[in-house]
């Protein structure tokens, strides 16, 4: 299996979707994305990812975003925003290539000490990859 190109948030995309979306942000956030993520604020995530038209930015929220399903509270919940973020990250799969290649996990092949999402991404990398 090739790891796709590696990609990260750029300091612009952070700072805009900061202020769009009033999140903090501060210098010793390493893993900004992970660190603002708030299961509660998931729909509004959602909605403005919708509405995105940069891919810098996309790439960062959707970050978030699988964060935030992540960390849902129970497994009808987590299922639900699955749901919803599945075809987002089909339709712009080149976008979030290397994050959903991260989140599968490839490395560890003890499904259960990985998270919670990576069964889902390990299924969406092995239909879409295989497409490009």
């Amino acid at each position: 299996m090739i790891e796709p190109e590696f990609r990260c948030a750029t300091k612009k995309a952070i700072d805009e979707l900061a202020a769009e979306l009033n999140l903090v942000k501060g210098p010793t956030m390493q893993d900004w994305e992970y660190e603002v993520a708030e299961p509660d604020d998931i729909e509004k995530y959602i909605a403005h990812y919708k509405v995105l038209t940069d891919d810098d930015k996309k790439f960062v929220l959707m970050e978030i975003i699988i964060q935030a399903t992540t960390d849902q509270p129970d497994a009808s919940s987590f299922t639900k925003y699955w749901n919803i973020i599945k075809p987002l990250l089909q339709q712009n799969f080149k976008i979030h290539e290397y994050t959903i290649f991260y989140w599968s996990s490839f490395d560890n092949k003890n499904i259960e000490d990985c998270f919670t999402i990576t069964p889902n991404m390990r299924e969406l990398w092995s239909s879409k990859s295989n497409e490009v």
